[in-house]
């Protein structure tokens, strides 16, 4: 169905996600690692929506939650317990002792919990996020392994986190570097994972190393995707020179949905400023945040005029506050009531949504294959 014929059912701004997109970046990873023990967690953050979390169940894939609220929902969909993985930042001590009463896996980031947990600990499994303080090209506001991160513990506490071990009576069985979003340097990929082999050597009995994700994706054409199969080949010879039974487990979010998603918008107005000209849209940072959070790009399309006449706009939306999608950016000849699509909104759009301005959130419509339909949450 054309996007128009969408507008016209279901309304906009509109959500729509493309299902075979999803399966296609699950396949790709999945072949990549191919030859060694390899698990896929979804990072449910990125795009809780059940929908799609069904889509990655069916694949085989696990979840990465953060909160007591997506393990829930992963186990409600009927995730087992051992596969999703609790990795969450600065959580109440309560929410660790519910992950464990769970059964589900939990990465502890803070060797500060473990005296907090104390005897509670004891004969439990317990894996731990180590921030190796390494630096990471790109934005450093998805960047969650250099020195001033509050993301996991410094690899100086390891040493404490082993006399914990032996006061409490607990297991480290695994460990988990998680470099950044979006990484734009397969090298600096690689150098998390030199580190997370370099610290797996200091513990015994290991059963798997979490290397994160950070896998880029094109949110313009000249932008240079993570080369996976290059990367899971590095990765397959740290297996072979450890040279123990190890899993590996990445946890992609970005990288599945990312491109499987667009934000479908309608332009309200037209307006001149002083120098500049303004297409405001039926939509906002309330929608999609990335633009106005991370200075992000995402590529936008006037699928309503497309032979018409390049003309330079900033993008804007309807909220009481500074909400631009885009600065400067060339379009075909915006009208009122144009549709304008914005690229790559499948991840960290819906699910950093909200309702500012007391505006609704968009639907969400899945397309997979020749099927339509209505996947919106209700609020």
């Amino acid at each position: 169905m054309e996007i128009e014929a969408l507008v016209r059912e279901y309304g906009s701004p509109l959500f729509v996600y493309d299902a075979g997109h999803i399966r296609r970046q699950y396949k790709r990873l999945t072949q990549a690692f191919e030859g060694i023990p390899f698990d896929i967690h979804y990072a449910m953050k990125a795009n809780e929506n059940p929908a799609i979390l069904k889509i990655i169940k069916d694949l085989g894939g696990g979840i990465d939650a953060v909160s007591p609220g997506e393990i829930d929902r992963a186990l409600n969909l009927g995730f087992d317990k051992t596969d999703i993985v609790f990795t969450p930042s600065c959580p109440d001590v309560e929410e660790l002792k519910y992950a464990f009463s769970k059964g589900v896996r939990v990465h502890i980031g803070a060797a500060e919990y473990f005296p907090l947990l104390g005897t509670f600990l004891k004969n439990k499994k317990t894996g731990l996020r180590v921030n190796p303080a390494i630096g990471i090209g790109g934005n450093q506001k998805i960047a969650t392994a250099h020195i001033d991160s509050k993301f996991g513990m410094p690899v100086n506490d390891l040493q404490k986190v082993k006399e914990y071990q032996s006061l409490y009576g607990f297991e480290v069985e695994a460990i988990h570097i998680h470099t950044g979003s979006n990484v734009n340097n397969i090298g600096d990929l690689k150098k998390t994972v030199d580190h997370l082999f370099e610290i797996a050597g200091q513990f015994d009995n290991l059963r798997y190393l979490d290397a994160g994700s950070g896998l880029k994706i094109k949110y313009r054409d000249t932008d240079k995707e993570t080369d996976v199969e290059e990367y899971a080949a590095y990765i397959k010879s740290k297996v072979k020179e450890y040279g123990k039974n190890i899993r590996i487990l990445l946890e992609p979010g970005k990288y599945l949905v990312g491109n499987a998603g667009i934000l479908v918008t309608t332009v309200n107005i037209v307006k001149k400023g002083y120098k500049k000209l303004f297409a405001g849209v039926n939509s906002g940072f309330h929608h999609l945040i990335r633009p106005m959070y991370y200075d992000a790009y995402h590529e936008i399309i006037n699928i309503s005029n497309p032979g018409g006449e390049k003309k330079t706009y900033d993008v804007v939306g309807q909220l009481c506050e500074e909400d631009t999608f885009a600065y400067d950016r060339e379009l075909n000849e915006v009208r009122r009531g144009d549709i304008l699509i914005i690229k790559s909104a499948g991840a960290y759009a819906y699910s950093m949504s909200m309702n500012y301005n007391l505006r609704p959130k968009p639907k969400e419509i899945l397309i997979d294959g020749d099927k339509i339909k209505d996947i919106s949450q209700k609020i």
